[in-house]
Formats: C-alpha cells, sequence, structure tokens
C-alpha cells in the first residue's frame, strides 16, 4: 500500500505544480473575453484542488485579476483601493460588465478619432486655399 502511495503521489505532486504553473502564469489573450479568461482560470484552480492544492477564494481572485490586460487597470485599481471583496461569481459579473463599458468607449473614441480627422483635414484644405488667394490677390496688385 505504502509503494501505492509513493509511485501515485509523485504523480499527483507534478500534476498539482503544473496546474499552480499554469493558473500564475496565466495572461487574458488579445481578443479573448474576460468571462472565457476567467472560466479558464477557474478550470485551473479545479485541477489544483484535484491534486491536493489548497488556493483560497482571495488569493484565486487577486491571480485573475493579475492576469488581466492593461485595459482592466482601472477597474483592478477600484478593486484594491476601495478594499472590494468579490467571490468568483461576483467578480465575473463585475469584470463582463467592465468589460462591455470599456469597449463601447473604445469604439466611440475610435468614431470621435475618424470624425477630427476628416474635421481637421477640411480645415486645413480651407486655410490653404485662403493663403493662395491672398498670394494670387497680391500679384494681381501688384
Amino acid at each position: 500500500m505504502d509503494s501505492l502511495q509513493a509511485m501515485f503521489d509523485q504523480r499527483s505532486s507534478q500534476s498539482k505544480h503544473e496546474a499552480i504553473k499554469n493558473a500564475m502564469n496565466a495572461k487574458m489573450k488579445k481578443g479573448q473575453s474576460v468571462g472565457a479568461h476567467v472560466l479558464n482560470m477557474v478550470n485551473y484552480f479545479t485541477e489544483a484542488e484535484t491534486h491536493c492544492a489548497t488556493i483560497d477564494d482571495g488569493t484565486q481572485v487577486s491571480m485573475i485579476l493579475e492576469s488581466l490586460p492593461p485595459t482592466f487597470l482601472q477597474f483592478k485599481s477600484n478593486y484594491v483601493m476601495n478594499k472590494l471583496n468579490y467571490n468568483m461569481t461576483q467578480l465575473l459579473n463585475e469584470l463582463q460588465t467592465f468589460e462591455a463599458i470599456s469597449i463601447g468607449k473604445v469604439q466611440e473614441g475610435e468614431t470621435n478619432v475618424v470624425e477630427n480627422k476628416s474635421s481637421s483635414s477640411k480645415s486645413s484644405l480651407k486655410r490653404k486655399n485662403k493663403r493662395k488667394g491672398k498670394g494670387i490677390q497680391k500679384k494681381q496688385k501688384n
């Protein structure tokens, strides 16, 4: 019995190490939804717990927050500064809400940039035309 436990304990230890390493090194990929990323992280935590690792809820939330890209900096700052304490379900819901709001702002910002470029190029063309017109008028007077 002891030899069997020694054989399988080694494998369980290695699997536990791999699961924890995957959770610690996970980063949200560009274009990936935050919901899918959090579910991947939960899978890593579940696998680690299956192999007798204990990761408390607060540590899990911290690991997820650290795996987020810089676009979630405002969310992370708010979480830390206001000393919020979310369970996994609350964290997922709040992150998805933040993502939806942020994506709306980014798309709105891109539209404004395009509008501003076109209006500024029109005004610069008008200025150039005015300058050319003044030069022509001065030549005619001479």
